[in-house]
Protein backbone atom coordinates (compact mmCIF):
# COMPACT_ATOMS: atom_id res chain seq x y z
CA UNK A 1 0.00 0.00 0.00
CA UNK A 2 1.38 3.67 -1.35
CA UNK A 3 2.48 5.58 2.08
CA UNK A 4 -0.06 8.51 0.92
CA UNK A 5 -3.07 5.90 1.20
CA UNK A 6 -1.65 5.37 4.67
CA UNK A 7 -1.81 9.00 5.96
CA UNK A 8 -4.80 9.43 4.42
CA UNK A 9 -6.79 6.42 6.32
CA UNK A 10 -5.05 7.53 9.54
CA UNK A 11 -6.45 10.94 8.94
CA UNK A 12 -9.62 9.71 8.42
CA UNK A 13 -9.49 7.95 11.60
CA UNK A 14 -8.76 9.97 13.76
CA UNK A 15 -11.63 12.26 12.84
CA UNK A 16 -13.66 9.27 13.22
CA UNK A 17 -12.81 9.18 16.84
CA UNK A 18 -13.36 12.72 17.62
CA UNK A 19 -16.42 12.58 16.41
CA UNK A 20 -17.07 9.61 18.63
CA UNK A 21 -15.46 11.52 21.60
CA UNK A 22 -17.59 14.43 20.72
CA UNK A 23 -20.73 12.73 20.38
CA UNK A 24 -19.87 10.79 24.03
CA UNK A 25 -18.17 13.39 26.26
CA UNK A 26 -20.45 13.76 28.21
CA UNK A 27 -20.64 9.86 29.23
CA UNK A 28 -16.89 10.07 29.61
CA UNK A 29 -17.03 12.82 31.43
CA UNK A 30 -19.19 11.57 33.55
CA UNK A 31 -17.39 8.11 34.38
CA UNK A 32 -13.93 9.84 35.10
CA UNK A 33 -15.18 12.75 37.08
CA UNK A 34 -14.13 13.12 40.24
CA UNK A 35 -17.53 13.19 43.19
CA UNK A 36 -18.75 16.14 44.49
CA UNK A 37 -18.51 16.97 48.03
CA UNK A 38 -22.13 15.29 48.11
CA UNK A 39 -20.71 12.01 46.60
CA UNK A 40 -23.60 12.68 43.93
CA UNK A 41 -21.48 11.56 40.67
CA UNK A 42 -19.68 8.62 42.17
CA UNK A 43 -20.31 4.67 41.01
CA UNK A 44 -22.33 2.94 43.69
CA UNK A 45 -19.20 1.14 45.80
CA UNK A 46 -20.54 -2.23 44.52
CA UNK A 47 -19.64 -0.93 40.98
CA UNK A 48 -16.31 -0.56 42.55
CA UNK A 49 -15.30 -3.75 42.53
CA UNK A 50 -15.06 -3.40 46.29
CA UNK A 51 -14.20 -7.46 47.38
CA UNK A 52 -12.17 -6.00 50.21
CA UNK A 53 -14.32 -8.60 52.27
CA UNK A 54 -12.30 -11.16 51.19
CA UNK A 55 -9.61 -9.54 53.32
CA UNK A 56 -11.85 -10.52 56.72
CA UNK A 57 -13.13 -14.02 55.43
CA UNK A 58 -11.37 -16.36 57.37
CA UNK A 59 -13.61 -19.54 55.42
CA UNK A 60 -15.98 -20.46 53.81
CA UNK A 61 -17.71 -24.03 53.44
CA UNK A 62 -20.48 -24.79 50.56
CA UNK A 63 -23.34 -27.11 52.50
CA UNK A 64 -26.79 -27.62 51.13
CA UNK A 65 -28.66 -26.48 54.56
CA UNK A 66 -27.95 -23.03 56.69
CA UNK A 67 -26.04 -23.98 60.23
CA UNK A 68 -28.11 -22.68 63.39
CA UNK A 69 -27.24 -22.60 67.01
CA UNK A 70 -28.52 -24.73 69.36
CA UNK A 71 -28.52 -24.03 73.69
CA UNK A 72 -24.87 -25.69 74.07
CA UNK A 73 -22.16 -23.66 73.45
CA UNK A 74 -19.70 -24.52 70.60
CA UNK A 75 -22.94 -26.78 68.84
CA UNK A 76 -24.59 -25.91 65.75
CA UNK A 77 -27.15 -28.09 63.61
CA UNK A 78 -28.99 -27.92 60.59
CA UNK A 79 -32.39 -28.88 59.18
CA UNK A 80 -33.48 -30.08 55.59
CA UNK A 81 -36.86 -29.61 54.60
CA UNK A 82 -37.48 -33.60 55.09
CA UNK A 83 -37.00 -32.41 58.92
CA UNK A 84 -33.15 -34.81 58.88
CA UNK A 85 -30.71 -33.21 61.43
CA UNK A 86 -27.37 -32.92 61.62
CA UNK A 87 -25.02 -31.72 64.66
CA UNK A 88 -21.80 -30.22 64.55
CA UNK A 89 -18.84 -28.75 66.59
CA UNK A 90 -16.96 -25.79 65.10
CA UNK A 91 -13.77 -24.82 66.27
CA UNK A 92 -11.85 -21.86 63.70
CA UNK A 93 -12.60 -22.94 60.28
CA UNK A 94 -13.07 -27.01 61.12
CA UNK A 95 -16.88 -27.52 61.12
CA UNK A 96 -17.02 -31.31 62.47
CA UNK A 97 -20.09 -33.48 62.08
CA UNK A 98 -20.96 -34.70 65.91
CA UNK A 99 -22.33 -38.01 66.39
CA UNK A 100 -26.59 -37.42 67.07
CA UNK A 101 -26.83 -39.12 70.97
CA UNK A 102 -30.65 -40.40 70.12
CA UNK A 103 -34.11 -39.67 68.71
CA UNK A 104 -37.53 -39.87 69.80
CA UNK A 105 -40.81 -40.19 68.16
CA UNK A 106 -43.09 -37.79 69.52
CA UNK A 107 -46.83 -37.07 69.00
CA UNK A 108 -48.32 -33.73 70.26
CA UNK A 109 -52.04 -32.52 69.48
CA UNK A 110 -52.36 -29.05 68.50
CA UNK A 111 -56.64 -28.34 67.91
CA UNK A 112 -57.29 -31.62 67.88
CA UNK A 113 -54.79 -32.52 65.02
CA UNK A 114 -52.08 -35.19 66.42
CA UNK A 115 -49.11 -34.16 64.65
CA UNK A 116 -45.84 -36.17 64.77
CA UNK A 117 -42.27 -35.72 64.62
CA UNK A 118 -39.16 -37.23 65.09
CA UNK A 119 -36.85 -35.41 67.15
CA UNK A 120 -33.07 -35.86 67.02
CA UNK A 121 -30.73 -35.18 69.85
CA UNK A 122 -27.11 -34.17 70.90
CA UNK A 123 -26.33 -34.45 74.75
CA UNK A 124 -23.19 -32.80 75.86
CA UNK A 125 -20.80 -34.47 78.15
CA UNK A 126 -22.60 -32.50 81.17
CA UNK A 127 -25.53 -33.98 80.15
CA UNK A 128 -27.03 -30.84 78.58
CA UNK A 129 -29.70 -31.87 75.72
CA UNK A 130 -30.69 -30.05 72.54
CA UNK A 131 -33.14 -31.77 69.92
CA UNK A 132 -35.09 -30.73 66.46
CA UNK A 133 -38.00 -32.31 64.75
CA UNK A 134 -40.00 -31.43 62.26
CA UNK A 135 -43.27 -32.01 60.70
CA UNK A 136 -44.53 -31.29 56.85
CA UNK A 137 -47.35 -32.04 55.34
CA UNK A 138 -45.20 -32.96 52.08
CA UNK A 139 -42.87 -35.32 54.16
CA UNK A 140 -45.51 -37.08 56.33
CA UNK A 141 -48.74 -39.13 55.88
CA UNK A 142 -50.38 -38.07 59.04
CA UNK A 143 -54.54 -36.94 58.89
CA UNK A 144 -52.84 -33.44 59.98
CA UNK A 145 -55.65 -31.05 58.28
CA UNK A 146 -55.32 -27.19 59.76
CA UNK A 147 -51.06 -27.61 59.85
CA UNK A 148 -48.79 -28.13 56.93
CA UNK A 149 -45.75 -26.98 58.98
CA UNK A 150 -44.45 -27.50 62.41
CA UNK A 151 -41.03 -27.24 63.79
CA UNK A 152 -39.92 -28.72 67.21
CA UNK A 153 -37.55 -28.42 69.63
CA UNK A 154 -36.34 -29.99 72.91
CA UNK A 155 -34.71 -28.81 75.64
CA UNK A 156 -34.21 -28.95 79.75
CA UNK A 157 -37.39 -27.87 82.09
CA UNK A 158 -36.71 -25.01 83.98
CA UNK A 159 -35.75 -26.24 87.48
CA UNK A 160 -38.91 -25.38 89.04
CA UNK A 161 -40.76 -27.66 86.05
CA UNK A 162 -38.74 -30.27 86.38
CA UNK A 163 -39.54 -33.92 86.58
CA UNK A 164 -37.67 -37.22 85.79
CA UNK A 165 -37.61 -38.26 82.21
CA UNK A 166 -39.41 -35.17 81.24
CA UNK A 167 -38.33 -32.49 79.03
CA UNK A 168 -39.65 -29.52 77.65
CA UNK A 169 -41.36 -29.45 73.68
CA UNK A 170 -41.80 -26.37 72.09
CA UNK A 171 -43.31 -25.68 68.80
CA UNK A 172 -43.21 -23.18 66.07
CA UNK A 173 -46.02 -22.96 63.52
CA UNK A 174 -44.74 -20.43 61.23
CA UNK A 175 -42.69 -21.49 58.59
CA UNK A 176 -41.09 -18.33 57.33
CA UNK A 177 -38.57 -18.62 60.60
CA UNK A 178 -37.46 -22.15 59.71
CA UNK A 179 -33.68 -20.42 59.70
CA UNK A 180 -33.92 -18.31 62.32
CA UNK A 181 -32.23 -18.40 65.69
CA UNK A 182 -34.83 -16.27 67.61
CA UNK A 183 -38.46 -18.14 66.90
CA UNK A 184 -41.60 -17.55 68.91
CA UNK A 185 -43.12 -20.80 70.11
CA UNK A 186 -47.04 -21.16 70.14
CA UNK A 187 -47.08 -24.73 71.51
CA UNK A 188 -45.15 -25.82 74.83
CA UNK A 189 -45.62 -29.33 76.38
CA UNK A 190 -44.13 -31.78 78.50
CA UNK A 191 -42.65 -34.27 77.13
CA UNK A 192 -42.07 -37.79 78.90
CA UNK A 193 -39.09 -40.15 77.14
CA UNK A 194 -40.13 -43.06 78.74
CA UNK A 195 -43.55 -43.15 78.33
CA UNK A 196 -44.07 -40.72 75.47
CA UNK A 197 -46.79 -38.86 76.75
CA UNK A 198 -47.18 -35.10 76.50
CA UNK A 199 -49.28 -32.60 78.00
CA UNK A 200 -49.56 -28.94 77.75
CA UNK A 201 -47.67 -26.74 80.52
CA UNK A 202 -49.30 -23.54 79.96
CA UNK A 203 -53.29 -23.29 80.18
CA UNK A 204 -55.18 -22.17 77.08
CA UNK A 205 -58.58 -22.19 78.55
CA UNK A 206 -61.17 -19.64 76.54
CA UNK A 207 -58.19 -19.54 73.48
CA UNK A 208 -59.99 -18.60 70.56
CA UNK A 209 -59.37 -19.76 66.58
CA UNK A 210 -58.13 -18.13 63.98
CA UNK A 211 -59.12 -17.50 60.40
CA UNK A 212 -58.05 -20.89 59.46
CA UNK A 213 -59.85 -23.10 62.05
CA UNK A 214 -56.25 -23.16 64.63
CA UNK A 215 -56.28 -22.31 67.80
CA UNK A 216 -54.69 -19.00 68.31
CA UNK A 217 -50.68 -18.96 67.86
CA UNK A 218 -50.32 -15.78 69.68
CA UNK A 219 -52.06 -17.29 72.88
CA UNK A 220 -49.14 -18.63 74.80
CA UNK A 221 -45.93 -17.44 73.28
CA UNK A 222 -42.88 -18.42 74.69
CA UNK A 223 -38.84 -17.50 73.37
CA UNK A 224 -35.63 -19.11 73.95
CA UNK A 225 -34.50 -16.59 76.48
CA UNK A 226 -37.96 -16.82 78.34
CA UNK A 227 -37.19 -20.61 78.82
CA UNK A 228 -33.47 -19.73 80.15
CA UNK A 229 -34.87 -17.14 82.52
CA UNK A 230 -37.67 -18.96 83.91
CA UNK A 231 -37.82 -18.54 87.73
CA UNK A 232 -40.77 -20.27 89.97
CA UNK A 233 -43.53 -19.28 86.94
CA UNK A 234 -42.77 -19.14 83.49
CA UNK A 235 -43.09 -15.31 81.90
CA UNK A 236 -44.65 -15.65 78.22
CA UNK A 237 -46.22 -13.11 76.14
CA UNK A 238 -49.81 -13.30 74.55
CA UNK A 239 -52.18 -11.09 72.55
CA UNK A 240 -55.31 -12.63 74.38
CA UNK A 241 -56.92 -9.04 75.04
CA UNK A 242 -56.57 -7.80 71.55
CA UNK A 243 -58.31 -8.45 68.48
CA UNK A 244 -56.65 -11.35 66.76
CA UNK A 245 -56.31 -9.16 63.47
CA UNK A 246 -55.03 -5.82 64.91
CA UNK A 247 -52.08 -4.26 62.43
CA UNK A 248 -50.14 -3.19 65.42
CA UNK A 249 -49.44 -6.31 67.28
CA UNK A 250 -50.76 -5.29 70.20
CA UNK A 251 -49.66 -8.11 72.94
CA UNK A 252 -48.72 -8.20 76.73
CA UNK A 253 -46.26 -9.99 79.34
CA UNK A 254 -47.70 -12.77 81.42
CA UNK A 255 -46.74 -14.32 84.30
CA UNK A 256 -47.98 -18.33 84.46
CA UNK A 257 -49.96 -19.73 88.01
CA UNK A 258 -51.77 -16.08 88.55
CA UNK A 259 -55.39 -15.48 89.35
CA UNK A 260 -58.26 -15.31 87.05
CA UNK A 261 -60.84 -17.23 85.31
CA UNK A 262 -57.57 -19.46 84.23
CA UNK A 263 -54.30 -20.50 85.99
CA UNK A 264 -52.08 -18.43 83.60
CA UNK A 265 -54.17 -15.02 83.36
CA UNK A 266 -51.96 -12.20 85.34
CA UNK A 267 -51.14 -9.49 82.53
CA UNK A 268 -47.66 -8.69 84.12
CA UNK A 269 -46.72 -5.60 82.06
CA UNK A 270 -48.85 -4.55 79.03
CA UNK A 271 -48.49 -3.37 76.13
CA UNK A 272 -44.73 -4.33 75.18
CA UNK A 273 -42.84 -3.37 72.33
CA UNK A 274 -41.14 -6.89 71.56
CA UNK A 275 -40.30 -10.40 72.84
CA UNK A 276 -37.94 -9.52 75.19
CA UNK A 277 -37.66 -9.06 78.78
CA UNK A 278 -34.63 -9.73 81.84
CA UNK A 279 -34.16 -9.41 85.27
CA UNK A 280 -32.11 -6.56 86.63
CA UNK A 281 -29.99 -6.51 90.17
CA UNK A 282 -32.52 -5.93 92.10
CA UNK A 283 -35.12 -8.50 90.81
CA UNK A 284 -37.25 -6.65 89.10
CA UNK A 285 -38.78 -7.46 85.54
CA UNK A 286 -37.55 -5.28 82.65
CA UNK A 287 -39.19 -5.07 79.34
CA UNK A 288 -40.49 -2.59 76.25
CA UNK A 289 -42.80 -1.16 76.59
CA UNK A 290 -44.89 1.31 74.24
CA UNK A 291 -45.73 4.92 75.01
CA UNK A 292 -47.50 6.74 72.38
CA UNK A 293 -44.97 7.51 68.91
CA UNK A 294 -42.37 5.81 71.32
CA UNK A 295 -41.55 3.86 73.89
CA UNK A 296 -39.50 2.83 77.18
CA UNK A 297 -37.73 0.46 78.87
CA UNK A 298 -39.48 0.06 82.25
CA UNK A 299 -38.82 -2.10 85.41
CA UNK A 300 -41.56 -3.85 87.52
CA UNK A 301 -40.97 -4.33 90.79
CA UNK A 302 -44.37 -6.85 90.94
CA UNK A 303 -46.33 -3.70 92.49
CA UNK A 304 -45.08 -0.35 90.53
CA UNK A 305 -43.95 0.06 87.32
CA UNK A 306 -40.78 2.05 87.02
CA UNK A 307 -39.78 3.79 83.61
CA UNK A 308 -36.05 3.83 83.28
CA UNK A 309 -35.35 4.74 79.80
CA UNK A 310 -37.00 6.53 77.46
CA UNK A 311 -36.41 5.84 73.44
CA UNK A 312 -37.63 8.76 70.32
CA UNK A 313 -39.60 7.16 67.27
CA UNK A 314 -41.33 3.97 66.31
CA UNK A 315 -39.78 0.39 67.50
CA UNK A 316 -39.55 -0.33 63.87
CA UNK A 317 -36.68 2.14 63.86
CA UNK A 318 -34.74 -0.11 66.23
CA UNK A 319 -33.25 -3.86 65.58
CA UNK A 320 -32.62 -5.58 68.82
CA UNK A 321 -30.10 -8.49 69.26
CA UNK A 322 -30.58 -10.22 72.67
CA UNK A 323 -29.96 -7.93 75.03
CA UNK A 324 -29.19 -5.16 72.94
CA UNK A 325 -31.17 -2.55 71.08
CA UNK A 326 -29.67 -1.00 67.95
CA UNK A 327 -30.99 2.56 66.56
CA UNK A 328 -31.16 2.45 62.42
CA UNK A 329 -30.65 6.10 62.36
CA UNK A 330 -27.66 6.73 64.79
CA UNK A 331 -26.70 3.55 65.53
CA UNK A 332 -26.76 4.02 68.93
CA UNK A 333 -26.40 0.55 70.85
CA UNK A 334 -28.33 0.45 74.05
CA UNK A 335 -27.67 -2.44 76.84
CA UNK A 336 -31.26 -3.01 78.03
CA UNK A 337 -29.76 -4.77 81.07
CA UNK A 338 -28.72 -1.09 82.63
CA UNK A 339 -30.36 1.04 80.13
CA UNK A 340 -26.48 1.87 79.59
CA UNK A 341 -25.35 2.61 75.74
CA UNK A 342 -22.91 3.11 73.39
CA UNK A 343 -21.88 4.76 69.70
CA UNK A 344 -21.31 2.96 67.14
CA UNK A 345 -19.52 4.20 64.26
CA UNK A 346 -20.39 2.77 60.89
CA UNK A 347 -17.65 3.51 57.57
CA UNK A 348 -19.79 3.46 54.83
CA UNK A 349 -19.41 5.81 51.47
CA UNK A 350 -23.04 5.64 51.21
CA UNK A 351 -26.23 5.64 53.58
CA UNK A 352 -26.28 2.29 54.71
CA UNK A 353 -29.29 1.07 56.36
CA UNK A 354 -29.46 -1.79 58.11
CA UNK A 355 -32.08 -4.98 58.87
CA UNK A 356 -30.25 -7.31 60.54
CA UNK A 357 -28.04 -6.82 63.76
CA UNK A 358 -26.50 -9.75 65.95
CA UNK A 359 -24.17 -8.99 68.89
CA UNK A 360 -22.32 -10.47 71.48
CA UNK A 361 -21.75 -7.34 73.40
CA UNK A 362 -18.61 -6.98 71.86
CA UNK A 363 -18.35 -8.22 68.20
CA UNK A 364 -21.08 -6.52 66.17
CA UNK A 365 -22.19 -7.67 62.52
CA UNK A 366 -24.93 -5.27 60.32
CA UNK A 367 -26.81 -6.60 57.74
CA UNK A 368 -28.39 -4.23 55.33
CA UNK A 369 -28.67 -2.37 52.08
CA UNK A 370 -26.52 0.75 51.06
CA UNK A 371 -27.57 2.49 48.13
CA UNK A 372 -30.04 -0.30 46.80
CA UNK A 373 -26.77 -2.96 47.08
CA UNK A 374 -26.52 -5.69 49.85
CA UNK A 375 -24.21 -4.00 52.32
CA UNK A 376 -22.63 -5.68 55.60
CA UNK A 377 -20.84 -4.32 58.45
CA UNK A 378 -18.77 -5.56 60.87
CA UNK A 379 -17.24 -4.15 64.18
CA UNK A 380 -16.91 -3.85 67.66
CA UNK A 381 -19.79 -2.48 70.52
CA UNK A 382 -18.73 1.33 71.08
CA UNK A 383 -15.99 1.31 68.00
CA UNK A 384 -16.29 1.72 64.58
CA UNK A 385 -17.79 -1.32 61.68
CA UNK A 386 -16.13 -1.28 58.42
CA UNK A 387 -18.87 -1.90 55.63
CA UNK A 388 -18.53 -4.08 52.53
CA UNK A 389 -20.75 -4.15 49.69
CA UNK A 390 -21.71 -7.35 47.74
CA UNK A 391 -24.96 -8.34 46.46
CA UNK A 392 -24.23 -11.98 47.39
CA UNK A 393 -24.74 -10.72 50.68
CA UNK A 394 -28.35 -10.18 50.07
CA UNK A 395 -29.43 -13.72 50.98
CA UNK A 396 -27.67 -14.11 54.62
CA UNK A 397 -29.35 -16.61 57.57
CA UNK A 398 -28.56 -17.01 61.24
CA UNK A 399 -25.12 -14.58 61.23
CA UNK A 400 -23.77 -15.64 65.29
CA UNK A 401 -20.75 -14.25 66.68
CA UNK A 402 -18.32 -17.34 67.89
CA UNK A 403 -16.81 -17.65 71.37
CA UNK A 404 -12.99 -15.80 69.62
CA UNK A 405 -15.29 -12.99 67.97
CA UNK A 406 -15.49 -14.22 64.63
CA UNK A 407 -19.26 -13.87 62.82
CA UNK A 408 -20.16 -16.96 61.18
CA UNK A 409 -23.22 -17.00 58.91
CA UNK A 410 -25.33 -18.81 55.67
CA UNK A 411 -25.45 -17.46 52.41
CA UNK A 412 -27.49 -18.52 49.87
CA UNK A 413 -25.81 -19.47 46.57
CA UNK A 414 -29.54 -18.48 44.57
CA UNK A 415 -32.63 -16.77 45.05
CA UNK A 416 -34.07 -20.25 45.66
CA UNK A 417 -31.79 -21.20 48.31
CA UNK A 418 -31.05 -24.12 46.53
CA UNK A 419 -27.47 -24.39 48.57
CA UNK A 420 -25.34 -22.28 50.60
CA UNK A 421 -21.77 -21.28 51.68
CA UNK A 422 -21.15 -21.09 55.29
CA UNK A 423 -18.56 -18.47 55.77
CA UNK A 424 -16.77 -17.52 58.71
CA UNK A 425 -14.86 -13.57 59.05
CA UNK A 426 -12.47 -12.45 61.77
CA UNK A 427 -13.68 -9.10 62.96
Amino acid sequence: MKKSYIVTAVLILVAVCLVIAYVMRDNITGLFKKADPEGTTAPPPAEMGNDDYLSLLKGSVDNAEPIMKTDIDGVYYTMSKKGEVKFYSVKDMTISQLAESNAFDVTVVCTEQRIPAKVHCYTAPDGTITGYGLFTAASSDAEVYIYDYAFFKLTALPDSYAANDSYLLLVDTTKEDFYSNDKVYEENFRFNTKTGETGNILSTDNRGFDDVGAFRGDYTMLTDDAVKRCGENFLFFSARQYHLYSKDHTMDLYIAGGSGNNRDNNRYIQNVADFWFAFDSEGRVLALQKKGEGFALVAYDGKELTEVKNFDGGYENYIRSGDWLLNKETFEIVHLSDGSSRALKVNSAKKFTPDVFVTDGKTVFLRGVSDGVAAFAIGSVGGEARCFYNNIFAGVFSPMILKDGGVMMSVSADAQGSSYSIKIFNV
